[in-house]
Order: structure tokens, then C-alpha cells, then sequence
């Protein structure tokens, strides 16, 4: 029965997409194929994470002579929660495309290929070797850029999907020359078990660079993350994904963009043993993390504004990653593919609340600004402190400062929201934002512990090469020291600065189209921005950024 529900999770959607290829114009809807399928895997996904909770990990693999695998399925906590995201997601995705694609002159093409990218995605959450593995990410990021390019011969989507193709070359080759690599030198990959394998690639060395094989292996596989998950400087792929349909976004976004935090998980005792690979993953993250955050903050439209968001919350996954936290990684993936393609799914309606906003008045803060300032800032971190008195994530202590900073900031950016819009006079304000941020932060830590508890079985104890917390104390520190800076430098300079940031960060938004241009797009902001087309006619505008005023 396992090995029924291990085989039926990728397979299930290959076939599908292999049905929908060979069938006849006319034929049964390619849409009722591919969410039926979806399904399936979906439901043996579920299925397979029941067991494994229950028994323990489950394998089906053809062995070698010395008892490892050569090829086959392996599922334990880690692989199961990933195969139902991004089953789960696919299940979501295509019910919505099968509505909002109806008609499509190519919608055959647009379900082959989504069945096709859900099976593989799941076949990388649940390969057993790293040569399948790679395989299947290689699939997975071929699917993408032809899915990228769905509408055809407009220009912005062939540029689009050629420049997919050029990022996701630098990782794939870089995945394949790992798992060549290691087929030379130790023979295939078992990722059931790693921990001998990074001994044995430890234990061997390259003479021709002057190091050994596990750092090299570690370094090829952060690479292949760096260029998967659009972290700079391979991230400018992300945003010309935007000529895509919604549906492909929001896939995107939720099951193939996190592809170094899947990537670097599965194959955690590797890439955790080389200090080289861990420090180069904490300095892609962070400059993506601050690069891509400020480029979100002056995009003018939705879509726009949601892909640099999640360039910058790749990055922050990756600092988790960089610092050992593998559990707080993986628990960011889920929540962040969940919510990302809930708001791609519902972009559309945000045309409608903008509209609905601007014609409202403003509310104006009831609450005296030093009480707000105050309530922001402190009850968060006292709400962080009393959660972490009661309930422990076990993460290690560079991984417990990131998700407290992590945490105590997106906190306290929410309950100022909270005081400058409740209609209430300040002291129900006040109450109702101190019950809530406690509510929040108290659910965010508990929960991030149950699913640490959940998946710790599959995930090293010890990482021997994390970014220690003096490292990233210092990186957290001067990076908001640099912030303070620019925001409260004084006089002419000071806004000259900030003026030619904003300019910077508006340009790199806003890529004016080429010449070659075919067609124009049917919208652009204020600032110039080429939007993509919406799906059946929808507008994507936000309102456009404002530029910082003008000292006096």
C-alpha cells in the first residue's frame, strides 16, 4: 500500500500530462485530466504523511550491490510535508485555471505542462538519490520557462522565458555537475543516508582546487539554490515572470521558486558541513533580502510588488538556511507558498478593494503618536519574550535571534497599521492590538515549534559549518544601523541621497521596454513600469509610489 501511495504522488501527474499531450482536439477536457490527477496525488500525498507520521520513513528503490540505491522514492517527514505543498498547491492552481483559462486556444499545452511541473516538483520532494533528484529539477525548471512563455508570441514572454532559461541553466548545470561529481567519487548519492556520504566526501580531496570534494559538491548545490530561488545576482528572472498568467504565478511563487530551501534541506547534512557554501548562502541572502525588499516598496503594481516580495522572502529563507535553522526554513516555505499563491489567485480583486480604498476617506490615528510608537515596539518584543518562556523552537541560537528579529518586526509593522486605522478612540485600540499582537506572535511561535517537533527526525542536530550568531549579529546590526542612517541623514545631502535611492530602486522596477517591441502592453503605471497583460482583461495597477519630500 505504501509503495502504491509513493509511486502514485509524482507519477500520477507525469501520466496525466502524457494523456493530455497524446490526446485529440475535441477530446476529453485537458483541464478534468489534470485536477483529477492533481487529486490523486494530492490525496496519496496525504495518505503517504499519515503513514510516515505513524511508521516512520518509507522507501522504494532499486539497490545496488552494497545495498544503497541506485534509483527510486524515499519519504520521510521532510519529503512528505513538501509533496503535499506542492501537490496541494497544484490541486489549487489548476481548479482556478480551469475557470480562468476556459477557452484558451492553448489551454491543452497549459495543463500538460502544470501536471507535468506538479509531478516533478513532487518526484524532488521525494527522490531517493540525488541523480533523480536532479533530474527532476531539471524537468521542473524546463515545464516553468514554456509555461512562462504561454502567450505565445508576445515579445515581453519570449524575452521572459529565454531569460528563465539562461538563470535555470547556471543552477542546473551546476546540480548535474554535483551529482557527476559525486557519481565519480563516492558512486550515487543515498539520500536516506548522508551523514556517511558527507564523511566520505569530506574524506576525499580535489587537488587540482586545493580542497576537498564535500565543499565543492556543498558550494555547486548553494549555487543551484542561488539560481532556482532568483537570489541576486541570479534573480532578475523573477520579475520578468509577470507576462505569465496569474495561474503560473501563483504556482511559481508557492512550489518551484523555493527551490534552494527544498534543495538545501533535502541534502541538509552536505551543504551544512561546508562553512564555504554555508557563508555563501548568508551573503546571497541578505543582499537579496535588502535589494529586493526596497525594490518591492516602489512597485506600482500588484503583481510586481508580490514577485520582488518573494525574492526577498527567498533570501531571508536562505539566511535561515545559512544559519542552521533548517526546521524555520522549511516552516517558512510552507506559510510563505500558501499565502503567495492565495494572493496571486486574488490579485485580480485587488483592483477592486484600491478602487474601493481611494474613493474612502482616510482614517486619521486616534491614537497619540508616542503611545502608538510605544505600543508597537514594546509589546511585541515582551509578547516574544513571555512565547519563548513558555514554548522553545529548539533552533539553534543564530536561528532563534533571526526569527526573533524576523518576527518582532513584522509585529511591530502590523500593530502600527492596527492604531493608525482603528476607528476607536485609543484605549480600545490600545487593548485590542496588545490581545492581538499576543495572540499572533504566541501562535507563530507554537506553531513553529509543533512543526519543528514534527520534522526534526529527518533533519541534522547538528550543523557543524552554520553562520555562527556573532556573524549574523553583526550583519543585523550594521544593517540597520545603515538604515537609520539614510532615513535620518540631515540636509540637502541627506535627501539627495535618499532621492537618488529612490530613482535607483524605481529604474530597476521599471525596465523600460526594447525597440523590438511588438506590441505594447495593455497598461503601465505612472512611473513607467511595463506591466503584464492581465488575465482576461483585469488591471493590475496599485497606487504609484511616492517619491520622499522635499526638505525645507
Amino acid at each position: 500500500m505504501t509503495a502504491l501511495l509513493l509511486t502514485a504522488a509524482p507519477m500520477v501527474p507525469v501520466v496525466a500530462a502524457v494523456a493530455i499531450a497524446l490526446g485529440r482536439p475535441g477530446g476529453p477536457s485537458p483541464a478534468r485530466w489534470a485536477v483529477r490527477a492533481t487529486f490523486v496525488a494530492c490525496a496519496a500525498a496525504v495518505g503517504l504523511a499519515v503513514f510516515v507520521w505513524a511508521e516512520g520513513p518509507v522507501s522504494m528503490v532499486a539497490a545496488g550491490a552494497d545495498g544503497t540505491a541506485a534509483i527510486g522514492l524515499y519519504a520521510d517527514r521532510v519529503g512528505v510535508v513538501l509533496a503535499l505543498l506542492t501537490s496541494g498547491v497544484g490541486l489549487v492552481v489548476q481548479s482556478f485555471a480551469a475557470r480562468a483559462l476556459r477557452g484558451d486556444l492553448r489551454e491543452r499545452r497549459f495543463f500538460a505542462l502544470t501536471a507535468l511541473l506538479t509531478g516533478a516538483t513532487t518526484s524532488v520532494a521525494l527522490s531517493a538519490t540525488l541523480g533523480l533528484l536532479a533530474v527532476s529539477w531539471i524537468v521542473t525548471g524546463s515545464a516553468l520557462a514554456a509555461l512562462v512563455a504561454h502567450r505565445g508570441k508576445w515579445d515581453p514572454a519570449v524575452r521572459a522565458a529565454r531569460r528563465v532559461r539562461r538563470s535555470f541553466f547556471v543552477g542546473d548545470a551546476a546540480l548535474a555537475t554535483a551529482a557527476v561529481v559525486t557519481l565519480v567519487s563516492v558512486g550515487e548519492i543515498d539520500l536516506r543516508s548522508l551523514d556517511v556520504t558527507a564523511n566520505a566526501l569530506a574524506s576525499q580531496r580535489i587537488p587540482a582546487l586545493g580542497t576537498d570534494t564535500l565543499t565543492v559538491i556543498a558550494v555547486l548545490l548553494a549555487v543551484a539554490g542561488v539560481s532556482r530561488s532568483a537570489l541576486v545576482p541570479l534573480h532578475r528572472w523573477l520579475p520578468a515572470t509577470l507576462a505569465a498568467p496569474t495561474p503560473v504565478s501563483a504556482l511559481l511563487h508557492a512550489g518551484v521558486v523555493n527551490g534552494a530551501g527544498v534543495l538545501l534541506v533535502r541534502l541538509a547534512p552536505v551543504f551544512g558541513a561546508s562553512p564555504t557554501a554555508t557563508h555563501l548562502a548568508l551573503v546571497a541572502g541578505v543582499i537579496t533580502v535588502l535589494y529586493a525588499t526596497a525594490v518591492m516598496l516602489v512597485r506600482s503594481d500588484v503583481k510586481g510588488n508580490l514577485a520582488w516580495s518573494t525574492a526577498g522572502q527567498m533570501g531571508f529563507m536562505t539566511v535561515q538556511l545559512a544559519v542552521g535553522a533548517f526546521s524555520a526554513a522549511l516552516f517558512h516555505i510552507v506559510g510563505h507558498g500558501m499565502y503567495k499563491a492565495a494572493l496571486f489567485l486574488g490579485s485580480g480583486g485587488a483592483v477592486t478593494a484600491h478602487l474601493r480604498h481611494r474613493h474612502r476617506p482616510a482614517p486619521q490615528p486616534r491614537t497619540p503618536r508616542p503611545v502608538r510608537l510605544a505600543t508597537a515596539l514594546l509589546v511585541p518584543a515582551a509578547a516574544l519574550f513571555a512565547a519563548y518562556q513558555v514554548v522553545d523552537p529548539h533552533l539553534p541560537t543564530a536561528g532563534d535571534l533571526l526569527v526573533v528579529v524576523f518576527a518582532w518586526a513584522t509585529a511591530a509593522r502590523a500593530a502600527d497599521g492596527w492604531l493608525r486605522a482603528a476607528p476607536f478612540t485609543p484605549m480600545p485600540t490600545v487593548v485590542l492590538v496588545v490581545a492581538g499582537t499576543v495572540v499572533a506572535v504566541f501562535g507563530y511561535v507554537a506553531g513553529l515549534a509543533l512543526f519543528e517537533g514534527f520534522v526534526t527526525p529527518a533533519l541534522p542536530v547538528e550543523v557543524p559549518a552554520a553562520v555562527s550568531p556573532t556573524v549574523l549579529g553583526t550583519i543585523l546590526a550594521a544593517t540597520a544601523s545603515m538604515v537609520v542612517a539614510v532615513s535620518l541623514a540631515p540636509g540637502k545631502r541627506g535627501q539627495r541621497l535618499r532621492v537618488r535611492i529612490y530613482a535607483f530602486l524605481l529604474s530597476t522596477a521599471a525596465p523600460v521596454p526594447k525597440p523590438d517591441d511588438q506590441r505594447a502592453p495593455r497598461g503601465s503605471s505612472a512611473a513607467g513600469a511595463v506591466l503584464a497583460p492581465a488575465d482576461r482583461g483585469e488591471t493590475i495597477l496599485r497606487e504609484p509610489a511616492r517619491p520622499p519630500r522635499r526638505s525645507r
